[in-house]
């Protein structure tokens, strides 16, 4: 489990995947969880990671299917 939080303002949840954005390619990716946060993606929870969709003529990319842990 990470000490990283959620990058939603009003959400305390741990973060359960890294976002990644590629402006010139106009693409969002979603994957595991980076294993160090390097201030190039964001961080997000299982909830909200599940939820992200992209920005009108954006493409989304996940990387794995994200989902609750038994």
């Amino acid at each position: 489990m990470s000490d990283r939080r959620c990058s939603k303002p009003t959400c305390s949840q741990n973060a359960a995947a890294t976002v990644t954005l590629d402006y010139e390619g106009s693409t969002v990716a979603v994957g595991l969880l980076a294993p160090d946060f390097a201030g190039e993606g964001y961080d997000l929870c299982l909830r909200h990671a599940q939820r992200l969709t992209p920005a009108h003529g954006w493409r989304l990319i996940r990387h794995v299917e994200l989902r609750d842990e038994p």
